[in-house]
C-alpha cells in the first residue's frame, strides 16, 4: 500500500517491473511519457517497463494498492523498441563556434567532428539529414576579443568566422547550413518573432538587480566581463556559464565580483529581461520523460527541476545585438541566449529555401519538421537541455524538441586544460593538413571525450598513425589486395574450396558486420568503441590474408582455395569500407573504388551475399 498525504509526490523515474496500481481511496494525478491524467478512487493503471511516471496526491491524498512484477521478455523488447526507429529528416546541431578565436582540436573533438559522422551514418541508414553549423551572434566573449585586437566587433567575428569555415574543411566535416555572426533582416525578424510570442504568453518579465558595476568607467560590467565565485557550485565563473557545474550563471548572483583585470568591482541596481523557466517546468519535465538520455544529461535536467528553474537573463546594455523593442529597454540588447531558438528556426527556413520549399518556421505543419539532435560539451548543457527545450515547448513546437542529445567531456592537451590565452592549443589549421586528415579523424573519434575527460599528445597521436594507419592498416588493404589480385583482376570468380580458415573468417566478417550495424543504429553510436571494433578487424583480416599468401606452391586444390580466399577479402574489405566511411569518407571511397564498388555505401551492404554475386575489381588493388 502506499500513503499520499495531501499535495505529496514521488519523484519522477522509471524501472524494470510493470506495474499496476488501484486508488483505494482519494485520488492523484498520474505523470506519464509527457502528459498527465487523474486517476480516482476504483480506478486502475498498468504502467510498463522504462515508462517514465510521477505520482501526485490531490488535496485529498490517497491510498494505492500497488502490485509489481518482473518480465524480462517485456522489458527486453521495450528497451529494444528505444532506438532509431523514425523515418523523420534528421537535422544535425552543434553547439555554435564563439568567433573570439581560431578552432582547436578541443573544439573538433566535440561536437563538430561527430556531428559529421552522425548524419553520414544517418545517410548510410537510408534517413535524410542535414547539419546545421555557424558562430553565435551577440556573445560578450566576441567583444573582449574585438576590444584586445582594437577591431570592429563584427569584422573580427567574420575573420575568425573564416577560419572556422576553413577549418570544417580540413576535418572534412562542413554543414550543410552555416549561420554567420552579423543577422540579416530575416535573422532579425526571427528574434522579434520568437521575442512577441514569448511576451504575449506571459514567459518574459522586467527583474531588478544589484548588478557589478564600475565606478571609474560608469559602467556596468556584465556577462562575460564580469567573474567571480559561482553561486550554485563555489567555482570560478564568469557571468554567463560556469565551466565547473554547466550552470547558466547570472552575472548578479556573482560572489566577489571582479573585472577581467582583477579588480574588484561594486554593485548598482539595473532591470532587465528575463525568460521565467519556472513557468514552463512542466513542459521541460514533459520533454525529458518522453526520451532516455544519457546519464550525465537525465541528471542534469533532473537536478535543476528538484532544485527548481531559474529566470534566465535575456537583455543586457550590450555593444553590439538586435534591441529590444519595449519601452525602457531600447538601450538594450537581446543577448546570445535569446537567439538560441531562433538560430535553429533561421536554418530550417534555409534548408527549405535551398530545396525550394520557402516556408517560414510558423507555418510549418508538424510533419514537416525534423528529428532534432544536438551536440554540446557539458559545460553549455544549461542552455542545451533547459532553454532551448523550454521555448521550443513554449512556442509549441513539440515535434522540434531534441530527440537526441549528446554531451561530450573535455579534451586535455598534455594532461592540461585547452587555453587560446594561454596558447596551449592545437590549432586544426596549422595541424591538420590533406595528408594527415582522415587518420586524424579516426584518431580523434578513437579517443573523443565521452564521460570523463580524455588527453592529447602528438606523440600518442603520430604513434597511432604509425603504428595502425600507415602500418598495419596499409599492410590489410596491401595484402588483400595480392589475394585478390592474384586469381584475376576484372571479374572476380566464384569461391571454390573451404577451409576452416576460411570459415572462421566468414564467421569474423559476420560478427563484425552485425556489430558495426548495430552500433550504427544505435540511439547513440559509441564511436570509440566503434573505431577500437575497426581495429579488431583490421588486425584479424590481415593474419588471414598473410596466411592465405603463404601458402605452398599451387596446385589444382589450392586454386580453388584461392578463389574462395579472394572472395573472403573482397568481403572483408568491403565490410571495412562500410564502417569506416563515416569516420574516414574519402579513405573510405577510396577502398571502395578500387573495389570497383559505388562510393558511397549504405548500410545494407552489411547483409549482402559477396559469395554469389557477381562484381568486378578494377585492377588498381
Amino acid at each position: 500500500m502506499l500513503k499520499f498525504t495531501p499535495g505529496a509526490s514521488t519523484h519522477r523515474h522509471n524501472h524494470t517491473e510493470i506495474e499496476f496500481w488501484t486508488v483505494i481511496a482519494g485520488g492523484v494525478r498520474i505523470h506519464m511519457d509527457g502528459g498527465n491524467f487523474l486517476l480516482l478512487t476504483g480506478e486502475s493503471v498498468r504502467v510498463e517497463p522504462l515508462q517514465s511516471h510521477r505520482i501526485e496526491a490531490l488535496d485529498s491524498g490517497a491510498v494505492m494498492q500497488t502490485v509489481w512484477w518482473h518480465s524480462r521478455r517485456n522489458f527486453e523488447e521495450t528497451a529494444g523498441a528505444r532506438g532509431n526507429n523514425s523515418d523523420r529528416e534528421v537535422m544535425i546541431v552543434p553547439a555554435m563556434l564563439t568567433p573570439n578565436g581560431r578552432m582547436h582540436i578541443g573544439h573538433a573533438a566535440g561536437p563538430f567532428l561527430y556531428a559529421d559522422i552522425l548524419s553520414r551514418i544517418a545517410k548510410a541508414a537510408g534517413r535524410a539529414s542535414f547539419v546545421v553549423q555557424g558562430t553565435h551572434g551577440h556573445l560578450e566573449h566576441i567583444r573582449i576579443a574585438a576590444e584586445a585586437a582594437n577591431m570592429d566587433y563584427y569584422h573580427l567575428a567574420e575573420r575568425n568566422t573564416s577560419s572556422f569555415r576553413e577549418s570544417l574543411s580540413r576535418l572534412k566535416a562542413e554543414p550543410d547550413v552555416f549561420i554567420g555572426t552579423e543577422p540579416d533582416e530575416r535573422g532579425r525578424a526571427v528574434v522579434l518573432e520568437v521575442f512577441e510570442r514569448l511576451f504575449e504568453k506571459g514567459l518574459i518579465v522586467e527583474r531588478e538587480h544589484s548588478v557589478p558595476y564600475d565606478p571609474d568607467t560608469g559602467r556596468f560590467v556584465v556577462d562575460a566581463f564580469v567573474h567571480g565565485e559561482c553561486p550554485h557550485c563555489g567555482g570560478y565563473s564568469s557571468g554567463t556559464e560556469c565551466e565547473d557545474c554547466g550552470a547558466l550563471v547570472l552575472d548578479a548572483d556573482l560572489g566577489n565580483p571582479v573585472d577581467l583585470g582583477g579588480k574588484p568591482l561594486e554593485k548598482r541596481a539595473l532591470k532587465r529581461l528575463f525568460l521565467n523557466l519556472a513557468s514552463l517546468h512542466s513542459k521541460i519535465e514533459s520533454f525529458v520523460s518522453q526520451e532516455h538520455f544519457p546519464l550525465h544529461s537525465r541528471l542534469y535536467v533532473d537536478s535543476w527541476l528538484e532544485r527548481g528553474l531559474p529566470e534566465v537573463c535575456v537583455t543586457n546594455l550590450n555593444g553590439h545585438g538586435i534591441n529590444v523593442p519595449l519601452p525602457g529597454f531600447q538601450d538594450q540588447r537581446f543577448n546570445v541566449v535569446m537567439e538560441y531558438v531562433p538560430r535553429h528556426l533561421l536554418a530550417l527556413e534555409s534548408i527549405r529555401e535551398s530545396r525550394g520549399q520557402p516556408a517560414r518556421w510558423y507555418q510549418l505543419k508538424p510533419s514537416e519538421l525534423p528529428e532534432l539532435n544536438i551536440l554540446f560539451g557539458a559545460d553549455n548543457s544549461f542552455g542545451r537541455l533547459l532553454v532551448i527545450p523550454a521555448v521550443l515547448a513554449a512556442l509549441d513546437l513539440e515535434q522540434l524538441l531534441p530527440r537526441r542529445v549528446y554531451a561530450n567531456s573535455m579534451l586535455t592537451l598534455d594532461g592540461l586544460k585547452l587555453s587560446t590565452s594561454r596558447n596551449h592549443a592545437i590549432w586544426i589549421n596549422d595541424f591538420v593538413t590533406p595528408e594527415n586528415a582522415e587518420a586524424f579523424r579516426f584518431y580523434l573519434c578513437r579517443c573523443r571525450p565521452e564521460g570523463v575527460p580524455e588527453d592529447f599528445t602528438v606523440g600518442s597521436f603520430e604513434k597511432w598513425k604509425s603504428d595502425f594507419w600507415e602500418t598495419e592498416l596499409a599492410s590489410a588493404l596491401r595484402n588483400g589486395g595480392h589475394v585478390i589480385r592474384r586469381v584475376t583482376s576484372a571479374e572476380l570468380p566464384g569461391p571454390g574450396q573451404w577451409s576452416a580458415s576460411e570459415i572462421e573468417l566468414l564467421a569474423t566478417c559476420k560478427y563484425f558486420n552485425d556489430g558495426i550495424r548495430a552500433d550504427f543504429e544505435a540511439p547513440y553510436p559509441d564511436i570509440r568503441r566503434i573505431t577500437r571494433t575497426i581495429e579488431t578487424f583490421v588486425n584479424k583480416i590481415d593474419r588471414y590474408f598473410a596466411t592465405s599468401l603463404h601458402v605452398p606452391a599451387p596446385s589444382k586444390g589450392n586454386e580453388a582455395l584461392e578463389r574462395t580466399a579472394a572472395r573472403m577479402a573482397f568481403m572483408a574489405l568491403a565490410s571495412l569500407s562500410v564502417a569506416l566511411f563515416p569516420i574516414t569518407p574519402d579513405f573510405a571511397a577510396s577502398i571502395l573504388s578500387r573495389l570497383g564498388l559505388p562510393t558511397s555505401p549504405n548500410l545494407d551492404w552489411l547483409g549482402r551475399d559477396w559469395m554469389s554475386e557477381q562484381v568486378n575489381v578494377s585492377g588498381q588493388l
